[in-house]
């Protein structure tokens, strides 16, 4: 699937999160802390969790891929980066809900498609992109099997997919004094999965290729076909 000027135009244009969302005066979220932190003990946790991603990722030769949940884009620059060069998609799509996490992301991917839109009601086709990345958002969702079946919708045989590994990441988070008041859970996380927990959600619509844990996170690679 490819995405010429013309598309990526009226992508931007269609989906411009300017003209479907407030911008805040002064964005900050969970994910861009822990991406621009500067603790290395944190840095280096990230950059086994994207090397990870990028093993799971490389298994797929997807031509077309859909971030979905991208964020500020840091996953989709650093999985991207440790991907060979004959290995690259030739289109990857962005996906988000907040206008200030995609301005970030298209400052950092001037070249990229973005879209705005909830992830529960993905604005694509059915079988739009040869592989669905969707990392750290599923915990968020109040219906997240909705979240996976609009994943699967949208995916022609792939979805690389990642949560945090309960109760490895609130116990990680409770141990530096983070969110103590909570045990360690992060606002916003109203699913809460253990490795095996969420290979059972998974499996009850996707068959599972492969999957691996990135203290403290949960990855796995499924087919949808």
């Amino acid at each position: 699937m490819r995405y010429g000027r013309s598309l990526k135009r009226r992508l931007n244009k269609e989906f411009d999160p300017l003209s479907r969302i407030s911008q805040p005066d002064v964005y900050s979220s969970s994910n861009l802390r822990k991406h621009t932190s500067a603790n290395p003990l944190q840095r280096w946790l990230l950059r086994r969790f994207h090397q990870t991603a990028a093993l799971l990722f490389a298994q797929t030769a997807a031509c077309s891929v859909l971030d979905a949940g991208c964020g500020e884009g840091f996953a989709m620059r650093e999985v991207l980066g440790l991907i060979d060069a004959g290995q690259q998609p030739e289109s990857v799509v962005g996906l988000d809900g907040s206008a200030g996490a995609l301005h970030i992301a298209r400052s950092l991917h001037s070249q990229r498609v973005f879209a705005a839109a909830d992830l529960q009601e993905i604005p694509f086709a059915d079988q739009s992109f040869d592989l669905v990345m969707c990392m750290e958002v599923l915990e968020h969702l109040d219906r997240p099997e909705r979240g996976l079946a609009e994943l699967v919708r949208v995916s022609r045989r792939w979805l690389l997919l990642s949560v945090p590994n309960e109760p490895f990441f609130r116990g990680a988070n409770f141990l530096r004094g983070k969110n103590m008041h909570d045990w360690g859970n992060d606002p916003g996380h109203i699913n809460h999965w253990s490795a095996q927990s969420f290979l059972q959600f998974v499996a009850q619509s996707t068959l599972i290729e492969s999957w691996r844990t990135s203290f403290p996170w949960t990855l796995v690679l499924c087919r949808t076909a």
